[in-house]
């Protein structure tokens, strides 16, 4: 084998792991990205969660839609079981107002809220 027909296999080789990698790990992160959906307290209103997941459990993010904007202050995600839990204050303060507690499934979160007032979430992830 001539050295040059070494190289093009090693790069071709090369590429292609990268490629896999990439592909497993976007696979794997299915809380990264924007949400969409409603929550349902006393009336439903419209949110919109940025989430962005670590890889092993911690979530962090905002939500938008509520009278002031929320951080995530603590956040998992368990991808085995889709287990989603949120713990969500204002931004700038450190106190949590409320735990949003649900399941993840094809790019869908539902579950409940607990905190000042309770209620329901659902969710959609945007492609």
């Amino acid at each position: 084998m001539t050295r040059r027909t070494l190289l093009w296999v090693c790069c071709a080789l090369l590429s292609a792991s990268s490629v896999l990698a990439q592909s497993r790990g976007a696979k794997a992160d299915a809380i990264s990205g924007t949400w969409t959906g409603e929550l349902t307290m006393n009336r439903s209103r419209p949110i919109t969660l940025q989430l962005k997941f670590d890889g092993t459990r911690k979530v962090t993010g905002t939500l938008t839609g509520l009278q002031s904007p929320a951080d995530v202050k603590a956040g998992t995600f368990d991808p085995k079981t889709g287990t989603l839990k949120l713990e969500l204050g204002k931004q700038g303060d450190g106190a949590v107002l409320l735990v949003f507690e649900g399941k993840v499934v094809e790019g869908k979160a539902t579950g409940t809220v607990t905190g000042e007032d309770t209620g329901e979430f659902k969710i959609a992830k945007k492609e």
